[in-house]
């Protein structure tokens, strides 16, 4: 029996057990069956956390595709915002964009251009009230900004449960080493045999499909007609 600490998948994880649970139920002597209960819950907690994992990274994925589509309705507006400044007040435009052209703005990270267009926002309320320019895009800008601002909340705040619920699936693989450890030590004191006990867990990581291929931490077998009579 070996240890598959944090760097083994959750998917061996389950196979692990699937298999010492198996072997646990089909064993007859006094005992032994009894200790594929504890399993049982083991194997249903790895799931639940397999579950919940795959659902922060839906977060995650969801979270990522809401900003992009926020940010990039915000470059529309802050491009057709700078085109018009320029075609109808180039001193205004000047003020707007004195490093970075429209295009260029929009091109920003998600952050740079925040930055950049809470200034042009400020400006844009220097304005008089009726200015053709504020009057047609202070309000658009201004909605498109608090758009893009709260899927950035929303997608760092998916990132953050990201990361807690690996977190929490790393403390889960040491938990379940541990229950696998001490049914190996449960086993040992049944069965009084040490290869016995070892026999009851999956001797590979590898997936189903690949069990025929030998394990590399695994003792090589005898060659073919060398075998003791």
């Amino acid at each position: 029996m070996r240890m598959l600490g944090t760097k083994t998948s959750l998917q061996s994880f389950r196979w692990d057990l699937i298999y010492l649970q198996a072997q646990l139920l089909a064993d007859d002597r006094p005992g032994v069956s009894a200790l594929a209960t504890p399993i049982q819950a083991s194997l249903s907690g790895l799931t639940a956390q397999r579950t919940a994992l795959e659902a922060a990274e839906d977060q995650v994925i969801a979270a990522s595709a809401l900003l992009g589509k926020r940010d990039r309705r915000r470059d529309v507006v802050v491009i057709e915002a700078g085109g018009v400044a320029r075609a109808t007040d180039k001193d205004i435009y000047k003020t707007l964009f004195p490093k970075y052209n429209p295009s260029a703005t929009a091109k920003l990270g998600i952050d740079a251009e925040s930055a950049e267009l809470s200034r042009i926002l400020g400006e844009l309320a220097k304005l008089p009230v009726d200015h053709p320019l504020r009057a047609a895009y202070e309000a658009a800008l201004g909605a498109t900004e608090a758009a893009v601002k709260a899927a950035s909340a929303q997608s760092n705040a998916a990132g953050t449960a990201l990361a807690l619920q690996r977190s929490e699936i790393e403390r889960t693989k040491l938990e379940v080493d541990k229950k696998r450890l001490e049914t190996h030590g449960q086993l040992l004191v049944l069965l009084k045999d040490k290869d016995e006990a070892d026999s009851f867990f999956r001797p590979t990581t590898a997936a189903p499909d690949e069990a025929a291929t030998p394990d590399p931490a695994a003792p090589p077998a005898p060659p073919a007609g060398n075998k003791t009579p």
